[in-house]
């Protein structure tokens, strides 16, 4: 069987949530889930990436490689 690899990249992004609700009351809470209607992500940042060799027997095999990507504009 061969080998596959998983990738866990991790940052910080800016997002708008929008949903729909059936009263102002509701609405205002904002504990009460709505519909949702969309969700938009902007301005991602990567921190780092991590890459682990994916062992379906034991998820917590060791750590391959950690390393900095490189941040985008």
């Amino acid at each position: 069987m061969a080998k596959t690899f998983k990738r866990t990249k991790y940052g910080d992004a800016n997002f708008k949530y929008v949903e729909i609700f059936d009263s102002v009351k509701k609405a205002a809470d904002p504990s009460n889930e709505g519909k949702l209607v969309e969700v938009v992500v902007n301005e991602i940042k990567w921190d780092h990436t991590t890459v682990k060799e994916h062992d379906e027997q034991n998820e917590n095999s060791s750590a391959r490689v950690d390393g900095q990507a490189t941040k985008e504009k």
